[in-house]
């Protein structure tokens, strides 16, 4: 049983590195962050990720709306902004570095979302 389980597995693994493929090696999906026409507006309101991690918002309304990050109305760094999302349309980010990113829709200021964005967890390592 044990061997044929073992055999199993290295036919798989060998299957997976002709493809190129290992599992972990993959790209990450994106975090998927909906614009809503009702409170709390951005869903999840709040959300955290992992740094390098691709973010998309995508609005399914029938409203333009902006994703702008916080920094961008002051004299801060703007981090991102996404111009007007067409309904039914997304804006999509490859990723942010670590920090506290706090946005709005210029277009209806009471929309606000908080986005936190932190180091990625280090896989152990076989040693």
């Amino acid at each position: 049983m044990f061997a044929s389980l073992t055999r199993m597995f290295i036919v798989a693994a060998v299957g997976l590195l002709g493809m190129g493929v290992w599992p972990g090696s993959a790209a990450l999906p994106p975090l998927q962050i909906t614009i809503e026409s009702n409170s709390p507006y951005y869903f999840p309101a709040s959300a955290t990720v992992s740094a390098g991690a691709p973010i998309q918002w995508d609005n399914p309304t029938a409203s333009h709306h902006t994703v702008t990050h916080d920094g961008c109305a002051s004299d801060g760094l703007c981090a991102f902004d996404s111009g007007s999302v067409a309904p039914n349309g997304s804006f999509a980010l490859p990723g942010l570095p670590p920090g506290r990113y706090p946005y709005h829709c210029t277009l209806h200021p009471i929309m606000r979302g908080i986005l936190t964005v932190v180091d990625p967890v280090p896989l152990p390592s076989a040693t």
